[in-house]
């Protein structure tokens, strides 16, 4: 009761009246006659006090002129009290206006994307999709199609077995779970042979299966058989089988790398602009007027979203820098060319000839009227053999084990 009579005081407003006790009783009996109530009434030396509601003000002056008294007023804490108080401040009730309408918008739309489940496809691959959808955020919550939703990101990403979106408030939560992956496996039940892919001469074999048709030494040339996927027996009877080797052999090969006497340059040129921009409930307010006026430029974007114990909030500072960058042309001589090429020359050795042996090498240098080729020749020992599938006649006859015994 005592909750309630608070929250009764808090509302409607309470005024405390003090008058003197020659008139108090006469002014309390007016009133009653009124229809005002007067409640805690007590006195106190020549004053007698007692309560009224905020609304019989009005006539409680009426009524004190009437009969001569000159109360005392004292208005309690109350909700009417600060409304009639500032009143006249616009900037209350327009504050209170754009409060609720703020609240309003953060209720509607999308502030916080969420995404769990996911380890093998990134948070922003999965937003990227997302955002084709019209799914991002200050989107108006129904405006997503989720179901549509899902299916694009499902299809996009062959990882993803399954995808859920909902929504909690103005949250979004994309619940992923992705296919377990597949096993690299070697498929054993597809016939093939071992074939060499260049014409070298065999160093080493190390057969797991299939039938060795050359020996160390021997020289094969390029897509010759060097291990069969064919067995056949005594009989003729024949079986095809997945074969199955390491072949090392020693193979010459050539390649030519090229090099312009006129390079276009790429250079930063130490101009810079900065961008400020503040997300508030993902509507974008820029705090500065600088524009970016390069037409060839790198951009760096740094976001620092605001916390609230430990709690990221849809409230963040963009940071963007703009660097501009300038081309230029510029000639090469001779011997930068020639260092070019040879940068070329090791690049090429590490990408692609980590896994061999070079045994040696010649380097040719060929100077034109605008450029420089640079021809490279190479002894090299590695892995020479390759599988090759055994395309199978389907209109194949069947062999009978017996027919060559009855003919012998």
């Amino acid at each position: 009761m005592e909750k309630k009579h608070r929250l009764e005081r808090l509302f409607r407003g309470w005024v405390n009246v003090a008058v003197d006790t020659s008139v108090g009783y006469n002014f309390i009996n007016a009133l009653r006659s009124k229809g005002i109530v007067c409640r805690n009434q007590n006195c106190k030396g020549n004053e007698l006090r007692f309560t009224v509601r905020r609304r019989d003000t009005k006539r409680l002056r009426i009524i004190a002129a009437e009969i001569g008294a000159s109360p005392e007023l004292k208005e309690e804490f109350s909700l009417p009290f600060i409304l009639h108080k500032y009143r006249r401040r616009f900037g209350v009730p327009i504050g209170l206006l754009m409060g609720a309408a703020l609240l309003v918008y953060t209720a509607n739309v999308v502030m916080v994307i969420e995404i769990v489940g996911n380890e093998n496809v990134s948070d922003e691959e999965i937003l990227t999709v997302l955002e084709e959808c019209s799914v991002k955020r200050g989107v108006f919550i129904g405006d997503v199609d989720f179901y549509r939703s899902e299916l694009y990101v499902r299809a996009a990403f062959d990882e993803i077995a399954w995808v859920g979106i909902r929504h909690t408030g103005n949250r979004i939560v994309v619940e992923i779970m992705e296919s377990s992956p597949k096993p690299e496996t070697i498929d054993k039940r597809v016939p093939c042979h071992i074939v060499s892919g260049k014409t070298a001469q065999i160093t080493k074999t190390s057969v797991t299966s299939g039938q060795l048709t050359h020996s160390t030494g021997d020289a094969v040339k390029e897509g010759e058989v060097i291990v069969s996927g064919i067995w056949a027996d005594e009989y003729g009877h024949m079986t095809f089988t997945h074969a199955a080797a390491d072949i090392t052999g020693i193979y010459e090969e050539e390649q030519t790398f090229f090099c312009n006497s006129i390079q276009t340059t790429r250079d930063f040129t130490g101009n810079e602009t900065e961008r400020r921009v503040l997300d508030l409930f993902s509507i974008r307010i820029p705090l500065n007027s600088s524009e970016n006026t390069y037409d060839d430029y790198n951009k760096r974007t740094e976001v620092t979203p605001l916390t609230l114990f430990g709690k990221e909030l849809p409230i963040s500072l963009e940071r963007t820098v703009f660097m501009e960058y300038g081309t230029e042309e510029i000639t090469l001589t001779e011997e930068e060319m020639q260092k070019n090429l040879k940068e070329q020359q090791e690049r090429y050795e590490a990408n692609f000839l980590t896994d061999c042996r070079i045994i040696q090498t010649k380097t040719k240098y060929t100077k034109k009227e605008t450029a420089m080729i640079l021809t490279v020749s190479y002894v090299i020992e590695g892995e020479i053999g390759m599988e090759k599938e055994l395309f199978l006649k389907d209109n194949r006859k069947p062999y009978v084990a017996s027919r060559k015994k009855q003919e012998n």
